[in-house]
């Protein structure tokens, strides 16, 4: 699987916390970052893989 670069854009308060904890742990900001995605990514999955969310939910939302 080849890795692709994306860029994103942080408000001030959100990259802030991001450097702040960089900082804290001894990682890169990017390597926290990966990690809070997977970490968020993680807790919509359910246990076979699947997004334990649906589509109608979010678009009501």
């Amino acid at each position: 699987m080849k890795k692709k670069r994306i860029s994103i854009r942080f408000d001030d308060r959100t990259l802030m916390l991001l450097e702040e904890l960089s900082s804290k742990t001894g990682a890169k900001t990017s390597v926290v970052i990966r990690s809070l995605i997977m970490k968020g990514i993680n807790d919509i999955m359910d246990d076979t893989g699947n997004f334990k969310i649906n589509e109608k939910q979010i678009q009501e939302e």
